[in-house]
């Protein structure tokens, strides 16, 4: 099957959302849980703490399996004292192969407007959109950014890799640190490749990832 990687910065976590997967992500979310609260803490601290985190997590792949996408990539490491607050759900589609990718991208691009640019992704044409979203759905009053990349594969017509993440703001969307954010998951994006492979990874090599994954500080 065709699918496309991304090299992942350290203490990234890939999680297969794919039909079937269920028991693999409540063992990879309860496995983050446990290494990032240990049991070492005190109750009363480790409780809210571990509560928050696995919502989190549950979220994040519940989400990107009611999307459709066939994974979800979680940053867990701290970057200067912070999480990046966010994840990239990766998904790849098949469409009608007698259409021109460029074609579909122009129109994508039309309906973006300023929010719309034309890049090379993989070794293909893509298109890169990023808006500003409402983000009341999950309790935040104030707005998110989401950005969908949609990267034509460039000698399979009809294949396309839709990447989407999306990242919280206080309110400007133009802040330093939201933008910073932003150019880690557009660095991320800018890593894939197309592969072809029998399936996605087994549960031993996602449960093998937490291997490089530090604990939180306590």
């Amino acid at each position: 099957m065709i699918d496309v990687e991304v090299l992942l910065p350290e203490g990234w976590l890939r999680v297969p959302t794919t039909p079937g997967t269920q028991r693999v992500r409540t063992r990879v979310v309860e496995d983050v849980v446990r290494r990032f609260v240990p049991e070492s803490l005190p109750r009363d601290k480790a409780g809210p703490w571990r509560k928050e985190l696995r919502k989190q997590l549950s979220a994040a792949v519940e989400d990107a399996e009611g999307a459709g996408a066939h994974s979800v990539l979680l940053p867990l490491t701290e970057y200067g004292g912070m999480r990046l607050p966010g994840s990239l759900l990766v998904t790849v589609l098949e469409d009608d192969p007698t259409v021109a990718a460029q074609d579909l991208l122009d129109d994508v691009l039309a309906d973006a407007g300023d929010d719309g640019v034309l890049l090379d992704v993989g070794g293909g044409p893509a298109a890169r959109v990023e808006t500003v979203v409402d983000s009341s759905r999950i309790g935040r009053t104030h707005p998110s950014l989401r950005v969908v990349y949609y990267v034509a594969h460039p000698q399979e017509p009809g294949v396309w890799g839709l990447l989407t993440f999306t990242v919280l703001t206080d309110g400007d969307t133009e802040a330093v640190p939201v933008r910073a954010v932003v150019a880690m998951f557009d660095a991320v994006v800018g890593t894939l490749q197309w592969v072809e492979h029998d399936g996605g990874p087994s549960a031993d090599e996602v449960l093998a990832q937490l291997e490089g994954l530090a604990p939180a500080a306590v």
